[in-house]
């Protein structure tokens, strides 16, 4: 966080354009995996802004480094948590085996986001709503008039370069699912994804628990599973849910999705002008 003796380095709109039209503000994991999760931004701490601004030509992922790094954070961070335990209720179904009640602490602190893993994390807005819990966006940003209000900044992402950077890589890494979290940002998901045409569905998610609606969508060999957030009150959090959800996700996974995939690096994302 800049302090009060440090200038401010004003970034104009082709400045940020071209930098949010990257994998920045994406958790990462593996681009090449059949399964990708989408929130509507990342969590507090993922994407400080500062100059001068590279576009992350590469996502990052959880590999050993990272996992060292972030040890002493990590038993704290629920969403991926549950996110784990989806995974973890979809592998056991495709497998054919009973899910152990520590089955997802195993596949969070081994397996998820890794470099060659079933799963990638990307969102679609890439700053935090919040950079945290005490600095509101208002204080944040308040010296970058094009991130401020934060209208402007959304207004950027989705008729900008960003929207169009999460269309192009979906349309180079063809994931089987994405799973977009939040039904209350369903319109930028149809729009981030072009699902304008997309044949859509209801399907009930009706476990020993309040059911939820997912909203189904297919188009070009992917579907779209639009469901609640992981957080809140009308969210899925109890693991009777993310169970059901693992499981329902399933239908679409095969063995090989959790075989491990090595990201050919030589493919390149696709960004729109």
């Amino acid at each position: 966080m800049r302090t009060n003796t440090e200038p401010l380095t004003v970034f104009t709109r082709e400045q940020l354009d071209s930098y949010f039209a990257s994998y920045v503000g994406m958790e990462g994991g593996n681009p090449g995996a059949a399964v990708w999760f989408c929130d509507s931004a990342p969590h507090p701490g993922v994407a400080p802004l500062s100059g001068p601004l590279v576009p992350h030509a590469r996502p990052t992922a959880w590999d050993a480094d990272y996992r060292h790094k972030y040890r002493h954070h990590m038993e704290r961070w629920q969403s991926h948590q549950r996110i784990a335990r989806i995974m973890a209720a979809a592998r056991a179904r495709v497998f054919k085996t009973t899910m152990g009640e520590q089955d997802w602490k195993h596949y969070f602190d081994h397996h998820l986001y890794g470099p060659q893993g079933a799963e990638f994390k990307l969102s679609l807005f890439p700053l935090p709503a919040r950079l945290t819990d005490e600095i509101p966006w208002s204080k944040a940003f308040r010296g970058q008039p094009e991130l401020f209000p934060r209208q402007r900044y959304l207004d950027l992402c989705r008729a900008g370069r960003r929207f169009a950077f999460i269309d192009g890589i979906r349309r180079l890494w063809k994931p089987k699912v994405v799973i977009c979290l939040g039904e209350r940002h369903a319109d930028d998901f149809a729009q981030a994804f072009g699902l304008a045409q997309a044949h859509a569905t209801d399907h009930v998610l009706q476990p020993a628990d309040q059911p939820k609606t997912l909203r189904v969508l297919e188009r070009d060999g992917t579907t779209w599973l639009i469901c609640p957030p992981l957080a809140g009150a009308g969210g899925m959090m109890s693991d009777v849910l993310l169970d059901a959800m693992g499981q329902y996700l399933s239908r679409w996974l095969r063995p090989d999705d959790f075989s491990g995939h090595v990201m050919d690096v030589a493919r390149e994302p696709v960004s729109q002008p």
